[in-house]
């Protein structure tokens, strides 16, 4: 999902798409250019690139950078996909496999069963981190022994902190 505050090459795929000026940040000019694109495409106009404006702007026809990306020697056969994963999901295929070098059948389909197990079978776009302290021990346990959990419980930004910091190149959890 990218909204206001989103920022990247995604944001920059779409501002690209809308005609507008491609800086990577997803800010009021955006939104508004979104908001437009969704009215004349018949969406519904909440200035927000989810998985339904996402699948019309970005259809099977229309790939990232409006070229389609091949991958040398590897001709992926991406129908039998379909009805498997969200159209939305279907349309980066080709734009994240190019960007991130899944050049076999075998890595595509480990990074797709990742993104699934990850998403809860593609269903939740945004990281929930709102547990109690119950489920912090049930989930985390072993970042938060003894008592540890009853300072984080509830607080989101607080247990990535502790959970992904000095982790996948993250600085410590103070950062």
């Amino acid at each position: 999902m990218y909204k206001i505050g989103s920022t990247g090459d995604v944001v920059k795929q779409i501002q690209q798409k809308l005609g507008i000026s491609e800086d990577g940040n997803f800010g009021p000019e955006t939104e508004k250019s979104v908001k437009e694109w969704q009215t004349k495409n018949g969406l519904t106009p909440d200035g927000v690139v989810g998985s339904a404006t996402w699948s019309k702007m970005f259809s099977e026809s229309a790939f990232i950078n409006k070229e389609v990306i091949t991958i040398p020697s590897i001709p992926f056969n991406l129908d039998k996909l379909r009805g498997h994963i969200p159209d939305a999901v279907f349309a980066q295929i080709p734009y994240t496999a190019a960007k991130f070098n899944i050049t076999t059948n075998l890595r595509l389909a480990h990074f797709l069963a990742q993104c699934s197990h990850e998403s809860g079978n593609f269903k939740a776009v945004n990281e929930n981190l709102n547990y109690s302290k119950d489920g912090l021990k049930k989930i985390f346990g072993k970042y938060f022994p003894g008592n540890l959990s009853e300072s984080y419980a509830k607080q989101p930004e607080k247990i990535a902190s502790r959970v992904y910091g000095g982790r996948m190149g993250n600085g410590d959890e103070s950062t």
